[in-house]
């Protein structure tokens, strides 16, 4: 599992906010926009409702991530998140989830990563799909 701690630091009505939650990663791939989906989180755990004022101020702030784990480890850096970068190397590690088992069945390979070239054609087969 991928998780991550998010903080944001916003004013409101002359009020500092710094509202935080621990966010899954995993959960939040899994939505067309990500980041926004990270916000209504953050929203929801620290009482901000997301059709509010105060959640369009807090969606300005730079939100800053921090105690990453799994492979999101690779990809915080400097209090920010390589969304990109995250997202790529999350959909090769679910793909491989999937062809891992089909590798080890079908030809006995047991870890695709000593078959480098092996695993790029399956990836790139099961991309085309």
């Amino acid at each position: 599992m991928n998780y991550v701690e998010v903080q944001v630091e916003f004013y409101f009505k002359g009020e500092c906010f710094t509202p935080t939650a621990i966010i899954n990663l995993d959960d939040c791939m899994r939505y067309e926009e990500p980041v926004l989906h990270i916000f209504r989180l953050l929203a929801a755990e620290n009482g901000i409702g997301s059709y509010s004022h105060e959640f369009d101020v807090m969606i300005e702030g730079e939100p800053l991530f921090g105690c990453p784990t799994g492979i999101a480890v690779d990809y915080v850096r400097d209090n920010k998140l390589d969304l990109d970068g995250f997202r790529e190397a999350w959909l090769e590690q679910s793909a491989m989830r999937l062809l891992q088992p089909i590798a080890d069945r079908y030809l006995g390979i047991t870890d695709l990563d000593e078959h480098p070239r092996l695993k790029a054609a399956l990836l790139a087969a099961y991309q085309a799909r």
